[in-house]
């Protein structure tokens, strides 16, 4: 069984970059970053909670997606000089890296994935590619 840990959930809110918002209820991860060692045990039961009971709280599911601009230089009225952004919830944000950092090393993908992954971008795809 997995139990969250007042440790696990410090070890991700000492994570997160400081003053991002999350784009959904309007909160920011300073709003983490200067929590009380109760707050953490309170997320700690939550997270165990959840995982005991089989259960999601929608939240934890949505993201609100924003374009940002390419470049400083482009034609704003294209929509083909956007990238999109997901802002994810910070609780979900604050699972993620909990999950990420227990079971890193039991989490393995496949060799020809790129994007993504710690230490590989799609240049190395692009790469391999041209190569073949």
């Amino acid at each position: 069984m997995i139990v969250i840990q007042f440790n696990d959930v410090s070890e991700a809110i000492s994570g997160l970059k400081p003053a991002k918002c999350d784009g959904l209820a309007g909160l920011s991860t300073d709003h983490f970053n200067n929590d009380s060692n109760e707050f953490c045990t309170n997320i700690a039961l939550l997270f165990s909670a959840l995982i005991v009971h089989n259960v999601i709280f929608d939240d934890l599911l949505v993201s609100s997606i924003i374009p940002i601009p390419k470049g400083r230089n482009v034609n704003c009225t294209d929509s083909t000089n956007y990238r999109g952004i997901a802002l994810s919830f910070i609780f979900g944000k604050i699972f993620d890296k909990i999950i990420l950092n227990k079971y890193a090393d039991k989490l393995v993908t496949s060799q020809h994935q790129f994007g993504f992954k710690k230490d590989h971008s799609t240049t190395m795809c692009t790469m391999v590619l041209k190569e073949m």
